[in-house]
C-alpha cells in the first residue's frame, strides 16, 4: 500500500515538474531573444552548454543519489530547479542566462532521473517497464500542457507576464522537493568507492551500448522541437502552424498508446519484435518526411508529414519501450541511482547532437538527410534488437554497492 501510494506522489510531481519544464521549453528562446536582445547562435550555445553540463555530471550526480537516498536527491536538484527558474524570472543579462540554463539542465536531468528511480523502488521486475512507460506518458502529459501555456504565454507577447509564469514555477519546484522528501525512507547506505564505484553503470558493457543506442533513438526529440519546424518553414510549402500540430498529435500519441503497448512487452522475443517494429516505423517516418519536400500542394505536404509524425511516434514508443527493458530491468541492487543517472545521459546527449549535427545535416542535404538521419534511428532499434537477444552477464550486486 505505501509503495503504490509512493508511485502516485512521484507520479504527481513528475506531472508538476514537467509542466514547469514544457513552459520553459516553449517560451525561454523567444524570451531571452525578445527581451535580452541576444542573437540565436549564442541561445542555441547557451542552453547546448546545458545539455552538455547534464552529460558530463550524470554519473558522478547519479552516484551522489544513490549516497544521499533517492528521495533526498530528489529533492535537493529539484530545489536547484527552482533556483534555475527563479533565476530565468530576474535575469538581465547573457551571464544571468547562462547561469540559470546550465543549472536548470542539471538540475532537471538529475531529479528527473532520482523520480524514476523512485518510481521503481519495491516494483517487482515484471512491472518496472509498466512504471517507466507510465512515468513518460506523465512527463509528456506535463509538457504538452506546459507547451499549451507557453503558448498562451507567446500569444500575449511574452515579457512581464512570462516572468511571473517563471516566478510561479519556481513555486511549483519547491513544492515538488517537499513532495520528494516526504516519500523519505532509511538511506541504505553506498560504500564509497572512488571513481570504480561512481563509473560502474558505464562500465556494464551491455548497460553503456543500449544507453548509446537510446541516444540515437531520442533524436526523435529535437526532430520535433528543433528541426521539423525550421524545415517546414524552408523547406516546404506547408503552413508554419504544421510544426506545432504535429507536436501535438505525437505527444497525443505517446500519452494514448505507450502504457498498453509497454504492458504487453514482458518477454525478450516481444522486446526484439518491438525494436524491430520501432526500426520499420522511423524508417517509414524517413521517407515521408523527405517526400514531403518536393511536393508543392500544401494539403499534400500537411498529410505527408502527419503521417511522416505518426510512423515516428511509432518508432519513438517503441524504440523506448525496447531500450527501456534491455538496460533497465537488470539494475543491480544498490545502484539505481547510478544506472538511471547514467541513461539520462542518452537525453542529453541527444539535446545536443540534434540542433548541431543532425539539423545541419537535414537542412544541407534535404531528402537525403532525412534518409540518412532516420536510418541511423532504425540502426539503433536494430541494435536494441540485438542486445535483447543477448546473454546477460553483469554481476548481480556491483562492487562498492551494499545489498538491502
Amino acid at each position: 500500500m505505501r509503495s503504490t501510494a509512493n508511485r502516485r506522489l512521484v507520479g504527481a510531481l513528475q506531472v508538476g515538474t514537467a509542466t514547469v519544464e514544457g513552459v520553459v521549453l516553449s517560451t525561454i528562446v523567444l524570451q531571452v531573444a525578445l527581451e535580452l536582445d541576444l542573437a540565436a547562435p549564442l541561445i542555441g550555445l547557451i542552453l547546448a552548454l546545458g545539455a552538455a553540463s547534464s552529460l558530463i555530471l550524470a554519473v558522478p550526480l547519479g552516484d551522489l543519489a544513490d549516497r544521499l537516498g533517492l528521495s533526498r536527491a530528489a529533492a535537493l536538484f529539484a530545489g536547484i530547479a527552482a533556483v534555475a527558474v527563479a533565476g530565468y524570472a530576474i535575469t538581465d543579462s547573457a551571464a544571468g542566462f547562462a547561469v540559470a540554463a546550465i543549472a536548470f539542465g542539471i538540475a532537471q536531468s538529475t531529479s528527473a532521473a532520482a523520480r524514476q528511480a523512485l518510481a521503481v523502488d519495491g516494483a517487482a521486475a515484471a512491472d518496472r517497464l509498466t512504471i517507466r512507460a507510465t512515468m513518460n506518458l506523465l512527463l509528456n502529459a506535463g509538457i504538452g500542457l506546459g507547451t499549451v501555456l507557453g503558448a498562451v504565454l507567446a500569444a500575449s507577447g511574452l515579457g512581464p507576464t512570462t516572468r511571473i509564469a517563471y516566478g510561479v514555477g519556481a513555486v511549483i519546484m519547491v513544492l515538488t522537493a517537499a513532495g520528494a522528501l516526504a516519500l523519505r525512507r532509511p538511506v541504505r547506505p553506498v560504500r564509497r568507492s572512488g571513481w570504480v564505484g561512481t563509473l560502474i553503470a558505464l562500465r556494464d558493457r551491455r548497460f553503456a551500448a543500449a544507453t548509446g543506442f537510446a541516444a540515437a533513438i531520442q533524436l526523435t526529440m529535437p526532430v520535433l522541437s528543433v528541426i521539423l519546424p525550421i524545415w517546414v518553414l524552408q523547406q516546404t510549402a506547408a503552413p508554419i502552424w504544421l510544426s506545432g500540430v504535429a507536436l501535438g498529435l505525437n505527444t497525443l500519441l505517446v500519452i494514448i498508446g505507450q502504457r498498453p503497448y509497454a504492458a504487453r512487452v514482458r518477454t525478450h522475443r516481444a522486446t526484439v519484435r518491438t525494436a524491430l517494429i520501432a526500426a520499420g516505423g522511423l524508417g517509414v517516418a524517413g521517407a515521408l518526411l523527405a517526400v514531403s519536400g518536393a511536393v508543392r500542394s500544401p494539403l499534400a505536404v500537411v498529410v505527408l508529414i502527419l503521417a511522416g509524425i505518426v510512423a515516428l511516434t511509432v518508432g519513438e514508443v517503441c524504440g523506448g519501450i525496447a531500450t527501456w527493458r534491455v538496460a533497465l530491468d537488470h539494475v543491480p541492487d544498490g545502484a539505481e541511482g547510478r544506472y538511471q543517472a547514467a541513461f539520462s545521459m542518452s537525453t542529453s546527449a541527444a539535446r545536443i547532437v540534434g540542433p548541431a549535427v543532425a539539423l545541419p545535416l537535414v537542412i544541407m542535404l534535404g531528402p537525403a538527410g532525412w534518409l540518412i538521419l532516420t536510418a541511423v534511428m532504425a540502426a539503433a532499434c536494430l541494435g536494441i534488437a540485438a542486445l535483447a537477444q543477448a546473454p546477460i552477464t553483469r554481476s548481480a550486486t556491483p562492487r562498492g554497492a551494499v545489498r538491502s
